[in-house]
């Protein structure tokens, strides 16, 4: 039987040249997906698998509407793009092998040091393949076949798309035994525009922040249901964590043993220099 392939979706305006971050180094190995959230182009510019055009608000928007048209479609992963992304076919054929190699579940590439960015973690780190984590950033995730299917049901809870990386996701992981979460150090993306989501107010009334906090009380709830598939560290480090801006300090004081260890480590390395 023939094995499905992965599936890249990635934004587009419906104004600018699309794809125009992407380097066509190689033949992918995945199909793409064009979705042009203007809503305004009819058919695709350019030869794709898939075209969507809708007019739609923000990522969790376009990833409701992207579960619709593929609820029913057979694939291996599928990744969602920004149309700013920075990052080569050759890279995502090598993004989705190591996925595949790792057998993981949910993974984004590592983003370079230079990228706009929200959160430190998944900058990229020298000396690594493969880094577990709990959750991977709305910017650039990419799910199993499983997770998709599982938790696109629930996309429409965010039209911001955030809270949806960092609750729903591990969430639907957890309930469906598909845990198996890193950040792919081996491939680096870059974000190559600021992000826009912040203080932006969307057509259901709230804010990102309010969307996340909305997210966060329907994961809770899911647990609540299913306590079986949840310990106390799934609580204190995903359903229970508060996001805002900036690190709450108190995670920020939990990591000073790892900074003191990852120290150690460095003046460890010099010495064999």
């Amino acid at each position: 039987m023939r094995t499905p392939k992965s599936i890249v979706a990635i934004t587009w305006d419906g104004k600018s040249s699309p794809m125009d971050h992407i380097h066509f180094d190689v033949e992918p190995a995945f199909d793409w997906l064009l979705y042009d959230y203007s809503g305004a182009v009819a058919e695709s510019p350019m030869p794709v698998k898939h075209y969507i055009s809708l007019k739609s608000e923000c990522k969790g928007d376009v990833m409701q509407h992207i579960y619709a048209s593929l609820v029913s479609t057979p694939l291996k992963y599928i990744g969602f793009l920004d149309d700013d992304q920075i990052i080569s076919v050759s890279d995502l054929n090598k993004l989705f092998f190591i996925a595949s190699l790792e057998k993981l579940d949910v993974f984004q590439p590592s983003l370079n040091h230079d990228s706009y960015y929200n959160l430190r973690q998944f900058l990229h780190k020298p000396g690594y393949l493969v880094q577990d984590t709990w959750w991977v950033e709305i910017m650039s995730p990419f799910y199993s076949e499983a997770v998709f299917q599982a938790a696109g049901p629930h996309f429409k809870h965010s039209i911001s798309g955030t809270g949806l990386d960092v609750y729903l996701i591990p969430t639907i992981q957890r309930l469906i035994g598909k845990t198996k979460t890193a950040v792919v150090h081996g491939v680096q993306l870059k974000h190559a525009r600021p992000i826009r989501t912040d203080n932006r107010v969307f057509s259901n009334g709230k804010t990102n922040l309010e969307e996340i906090r909305y997210v966060q009380g329907v994961c809770r709830q899911m647990a609540a249901e299913n306590p079986e598939h949840f310990d106390s560290d799934f609580h204190f480090h995903v359903l229970d964590r508060r996001y805002v801006h900036g690190v709450p300090l108190a995670y920020k004081i939990q990591r000073i043993p790892r900074m003191i260890r990852n120290l150690y480590k460095l003046i460890v390395d010099a010495s064999y220099r």
